[in-house]
C-alpha cells in the first residue's frame, strides 16, 4: 500500500508539472526548441469563390520538435494580400512568425480565406466589403475546424484558455473585425446586403454573434490593421497590440482610404484605434513606427522588391519579441503580472519601444506635480527607482540588460490612478 502511495504522489507531481507551464528555460520568451514540425495544408471547408469557382480551403500547423509539455498555448495567424489572391497561408512574414513563436513553445496556425481572383476588384467597394465578410467567415470556420481537435483527443496539445489571434495587413483587418463586429446592423446598410449577398444565404449575422462560441482569443495583434468604424471598440475581455507605420500608403495609419481608392471605404487605423482603446479602459499597447511604411517589418519600396529583400530582419524581430512579451503576461509564468493594479492604473505609451538607452512616456492630461517611478523586470525586480517633476511627456535614462520592463509612475495618492507601460531593451 506504501508502495502504491507513493507511486501515486509520484506520479500526481510529475502530471502536474507536465500540465503547468514550464518557464524556468525561458520559454514563451526565447528559442528553446530547435525544430518546429509542421503539419500543411489541412482541408477545413471547401466553398465557393466569388468567380463562381469551387476552393479548398486550408491551414498549416506548427508545432515545436520534442515538446512533452501537454497543453501549449496556440496562436492563430491570418496572413495579408489586400484580399486578393496573391497570398496564401504561406505568406513569407506569416511563416516566418510561425516559426519564431514554435521555437518558443507555441502551437501556430497559419490560415487560408478566399479572396478575390480578379486583381480589379480592389477598385470595387462592393467587392471589397464582400471579400472581407468571406475572409471574416472562413477564419471562423478555420478557428473552429481547429479548435474542435480539443474535443476529439487534442492532438495538438493545445490549451484553449490561453489563444492568440493576429493577422498582418488584411489579415489584420480581419482580426479587428472579428474582435468588435458583433452584428450586421452595426454596418452601413448597403454593406449589410452587400454581405448577405456575397454569402448565398448563410446567416452572416448569426455567425457575427456566434464566432466565440468555441474559443474567444485572450490578445489580438494587429500589425498594420484598421476598422470600419473606432466607435466599435469596447471593452470585451481581449487585449491588443497594435503595431502601424506612420508612413503606411496601404492601410490609413490615423484615417482615410486605403490605398487612397476613394471607391474603397474608409478606415481607422492604428494610430486612432489605440487612443479609443485606452479611453475604453482595454489593455493596449502601441508600437509606433514613425517613417515606416506598410508593415513595418517590410521593405516595400521596389528596389528591395526588385531585389527580393522583402524582409526587414531587426525590425521583423523587434516585433516578434514585443508580441513574445505582450504575450507572456497570458502564461501561469509570469511573475510580473502582479505588478500591476489594473483596477486602478492607467496604460501609458512608452517609445521607442524596444529601446537603447532612453525612454521618453506620452502622459494624458494630469494635475500631479511629482511622480514616484519605478521600473521592475519580468522577475518582478526593481532596477530603477526616482522622484521626478511631472511633464506631459517624460525622458529616462534606461541602460538596462536586454529584456522587458514593467514601467509605474504614482503620485503617493491613492486616490489617483497609477501609470503603467511596458518597454523591452533591445539586445
Amino acid at each position: 500500500m506504501k508502495k502504491l502511495l507513493l507511486s501515486l504522489f509520484i506520479f500526481l507531481v510529475l502530471a502536474g508539472n507536465t500540465f503547468a507551464s514550464d518557464c524556468t528555460n525561458g520559454r514563451y520568451l526565447n528559442p528553446v526548441f530547435q525544430q518546429v514540425d509542421i503539419t500543411k495544408n489541412i482541408q477545413y471547408a471547401r466553398k465557393k469563390q466569388s468567380d463562381g469557382q469551387f476552393i479548398n480551403l486550408k491551414y498549416d500547423v506548427y508545432q515545436p520538435h520534442g515538446d512533452t509539455l501537454l497543453k501549449r498555448p496556440v496562436m492563430l495567424l491570418i496572413h495579408g494580400g489586400a484580399y486578393l489572391k496573391i497570398l496564401d497561408q504561406n505568406s513569407p512574414d506569416i511563416v516566418l512568425m510561425c516559426d519564431y513563436f514554435a521555437k518558443r513553445g507555441y502551437v501556430c496556425v497559419s490560415i487560408d480565406y478566399r479572396q478575390e481572383a480578379n486583381l480589379l476588384s480592389i477598385l470595387s467597394e462592393e467587392a471589397m466589403v464582400k471579400a472581407v465578410s468571406r475572409a471574416l467567415i472562413d477564419t471562423k470556420d478555420a478557428v473552429d475546424h481547429f479548435i474542435s481537435t480539443y474535443m476529439n483527443g487534442n492532438p495538438y496539445r493545445i490549451d484553449t484558455s490561453k489563444t492568440i489571434m493576429g493577422g498582418v495587413s488584411a489579415g489584420a483587418v480581419s482580426t479587428m473585425f472579428i474582435c468588435f463586429l458583433d452584428s450586421l446592423q452595426m454596418m452601413p446598410e448597403k454593406y449589410r446586403q452587400w454581405v448577405i449577398d456575397a454569402n448565398d444565404g448563410i446567416n452572416a449575422d448569426s455567425i457575427l454573434r456566434h464566432r466565440f462560441d468555441f474559443v474567444k482569443p485572450k490578445i489580438a495583434i494587429s500589425v498594420s490593421g484598421g476598422l470600419l468604424d473606432t466607435n466599435w471598440i469596447k471593452p470585451n475581455n481581449i487585449d491588443f497590440l497594435l503595431d502601424h507605420g506612420s508612413y503606411d500608403a496601404f492601410v490609413p495609419y490615423s484615417y482615410g482610404y486605403p490605398l487612397n481608392l476613394t471607391t474603397l471605404p474608409k478606415l481607422y487605423g492604428g494610430k486612432t484605434q489605440y487612443p479609443r482603446m485606452l479611453n475604453q479602459g482595454i489593455r493596449v499597447e502601441f508600437e509606433d513606427w514613425i517613417g515606416r511604411g506598410h508593415v513595418p517589418f517590410m521593405n516595400l519600396d521596389v528596389g528591395n522588391i526588385l531585389t527580393f529583400n522583402l524582409i526587414n530582419k531587426p525590425i521583423l524581430d523587434s516585433t516578434e519579441r514585443h508580441i513574445a512579451h505582450f504575450c507572456y503576461s497570458l502564461m501561469d509564468c509570469s511573475a510580473a503580472t502582479g505588478i500591476i493594479n489594473r483596477s486602478n492604473s492607467t496604460q501609458v505609451n512608452v517609445f521607442p519601444n524596444p529601446a537603447a538607452g532612453t525612454i521618453t512616456v506620452s502622459l494624458p492630461p494630469h494635475t500631479e506635480k511629482f511622480f514616484d517611478v519605478t521600473v521592475v523586470d519580468v522577475t518582478g525586480k526593481t532596477v530603477y527607482s526616482n522622484r521626478i517633476e511631472s511633464n506631459d511627456r517624460l525622458t529616462l535614462d534606461v541602460h538596462f540588460d536586454p529584456g522587458m520592463y514593467i514601467l509605474k509612475l504614482h503620485s503617493g495618492d491613492v486616490s489617483k490612478p497609477a501609470y503603467v507601460g511596458k518597454f523591452i531593451i533591445a539586445e
